[in-house]
């Protein structure tokens, strides 16, 4: 199935939101780091755990109770501790915000909620996210999603003047991070993105695997499988024609790397989803 914390993939087209909730219990895999970056701005409600957030150049602590936000195309990922974990996460188009009513963060925030406050939050949310499952039209979601927005920019304030973290500038990979969003059908080579960033090939694959986790090539691989499960999720595409689409040199190939990430074939992903 999809991973369920921030996949690295835009919102389904016509879509001004959507929100999932996610429990893991504390013998459950924790989920895998991946540093990445969508269309979309993502709000997370932290309901239990605790770990770090990490956007752009910033690094925030988290524990229950913490509301998180990071900004459209901004690399992020959630680092949980070990232990039983619950969020609720929101990703929206900024766009569907009217810029005379509200506009979004300019910047990664968190925010320790005091509990009327995350009760406010709390049903806020609720309301946004049987709004989207009743399918209401699309200019009432997103009136909704203005008095959420609305919400959490009173809870955060003003941006703090120091969120550095020692990822030593994510910026650096910025290139070739808008190489894959606009273009995730073309493979790079470790040389040209390396050639993007103005690194050597050397240099840049120590650099990428050293912050993201993972080295450029699987980075590269994982992102179109992510892309790959919400395309066959969010319409009927021929499940042949999207490996092709994105790069996959043959529909057995194709499937047995989505089963080898998400544990299951393109075709059962489609009827589970």
């Amino acid at each position: 199935m999809l991973l369920p914390l921030s996949e690295p993939v835009p919102l389904a087209p016509g879509l001004v939101a959507r929100v999932q909730q996610v429990r893991q219990e504390a013998d459950e895999p924790l989920p895998r780091r991946f540093l990445h970056f969508h269309g979309p701005a993502e709000l997370v409600l932290i309901e239990d755990g605790a770990g770090q957030f990490l956007c752009e150049d910033a690094l925030l602590p988290f524990s229950a109770g913490t509301l998180l936000y990071a900004p459209a195309m901004a690399i992020h990922d959630f680092d949980f501790s070990e232990g039983p974990r619950a969020w609720t996460l929101v990703q929206f188009d900024p766009l569907a915000l009217d810029p005379g009513v509200v506009a979004p963060p300019a910047g990664p925030r968190s925010s320790a909620l005091d509990d009327p406050m995350r009760l406010r939050i709390r049903v806020l949310l609720d309301w946004l996210n049987q709004s989207i499952q009743s399918q209401l039209p699309r200019q009432a979601v997103a009136v909704q999603l203005q008095a959420l927005v609305l919400a959490i920019s009173q809870t955060f304030g003003p941006a703090p003047e120091d969120l550095s973290s020692p990822l030593s500038s994510l910026s650096r990979f910025r290139p070739i991070l808008d190489q894959l969003s606009r273009f995730p059908f073309r493979t790079l080579t470790l040389e040209e993105a390396a050639s993007r960033c103005a690194m050597s090939p050397a240099y840049f694959s120590r650099c990428f695997s050293r912050t993201f986790g993972t080295g450029f090539i699987a980075y590269q691989g994982r992102l179109r499988l992510q892309q790959a499960a919400r395309i066959i999720a969010t319409s009927d595409e021929p499940i042949s024609q999207v490996g092709y689409r994105l790069g996959f040199r043959s529909p057995a190939y194709f499937a047995y790397c989505f089963k080898s990430l998400f544990g299951v074939t393109p075709s059962e992903h489609r009827r589970i989803i």
